[in-house]
């Protein structure tokens, strides 16, 4: 990113945020509470403890994740919604199908082989909406929001017809060889906090993407193809090839999701697991535009906010987190244009003056 689009992305980004702040407190106040008061609670709930911090860095990797999988869509202009219905089913595979593995497996062969999985259930449940959008013109929008909507019900389905353990709504639990390392193995001021090793998964994509797409030909042609469809196909592009192989990425980037939630956390899958940061993931693509250190801030931020909720429950709804979330979002699309208005008034030359000394046009 040149330093001028910096420059302009990073006064967007600061008066979304301090407009969704205004609009924060001011409900907060509706609400009779101090925004002072809630903001020390959420700080104090987050940041404040260590198991706070745990939880706001186990939230913020799968949020990671489904940026990273946002970004490799929106690379060829494609805004991939269908993250939730892809974690969704990625989540339920690498459940059922690591429950199948014997109690004695080797960390070193079940992660890889339930990374797998998960990549490759996320990326064919993102194709259909690719060859929807290549083959017929349908928005990719409109078929993510159908294939969430199925995913959800297929997995709430498939759960009720044998892939739940006896008596439960979930799969049967994972061997302990197949669980991902919780990160207060090394880190002890930690204990009871969700946050494990697939956090380094998380940070490895975040920072991997950026080298990829630029220095790649893959990455490349995708940029080329988001940059201007027509002309990457009169280069000799195959754009819709582009397009499948982008939002398969995307799919099989959420897929890695699980890692986190089943592996790292529950141990088993279930309905709903992980589908927040879906959404999520998707705001923090949006905020931090082409930023490695932006999204790594997005991602924290948004888990910051989203761990914050659960303190400040008592006192306001934590809704409130999402309105807040939300209201950032909208306010960035409203900032640009906003930030572009005033670079023009502050290039554009003075008004040239009349023989008179007037300036010309004045009365």
């Amino acid at each position: 990113m040149s330093g001028e689009r910096a420059r302009r992305r990073s006064i967007e980004v600061a008066l979304a945020l301090l407009a969704a702040v205004v609009v924060f407190d001011l409900a907060v106040l509706a609400w009779g509470e101090s925004p002072r008061r809630i903001a020390l609670l959420l700080a104090q709930g987050t940041w404040g403890t260590w198991y706070g911090a745990g939880q706001v860095l186990f939230k913020a990797t799968s949020i990671m994740i489904a940026a990273v999988a946002a970004r490799v869509a929106l690379r060829v202009g494609l805004f991939n919604i269908g993250v939730e219905g892809a974690i969704a089913v990625s989540s339920l595979a690498v459940g059922a199908i690591g429950a199948t593995l014997p109690s004695t497996v080797s960390p070193w062969l079940a992660w890889p082989l339930l990374g797998a999985v998960g990549a490759i259930a996320g990326a064919l449940w993102t194709l259909p909406a690719g060859i929807l959008r290549v083959r017929y013109g349908a928005h990719e929008v409109i078929s993510g929001i159908m294939l969430n909507r199925i995913a959800a019900l297929l997995v709430g389905f498939l759960l009720k017809r044998g892939l739940a353990a006896q008596a439960s709504v979930h799969t049967r639990p994972l061997p302990a060889g197949a669980t991902l390392t919780r990160l207060d193995r090394v880190l002890p001021a930690l204990h009871g906090s969700a946050a494990n090793l697939a956090l380094l998964v998380a940070l490895a994509l975040v920072v991997a993407w950026p080298y990829l797409a630029r220095r790649t030909v893959a990455g490349r042609t995708a940029l080329a193809v988001g940059a201007s469809k027509s002309a990457a196909e009169a280069a000799g592009v195959r754009v819709g090839g582009a397009l499948l192989a982008s939002l398969a990425l995307s799919g099989a980037i959420c897929g890695l999701a699980p890692l986190n939630d089943v592996l790292g956390y529950k141990g088993y899958a279930e309905e709903g697991l992980g589908l927040a940061a879906g959404f999520t993931g998707l705001a923090a693509a949006l905020l931090a535009g082409e930023s490695t250190l932006g999204l790594l801030l997005a991602s924290l931020l948004f888990a910051t906010l989203a761990q914050g909720g659960l303190s400040i429950n008592a006192h306001v709804p934590m809704e409130l987190v999402d309105v807040l979330v939300a209201v950032a979002i909208l306010f960035v699309a409203s900032a640009r244009g906003v930030v572009a208005r005033l670079d023009r008034r502050a290039s554009a030359p003075p008004a040239a003056a009349e023989p008179g000394g007037e300036a010309r046009g004045a009365r």
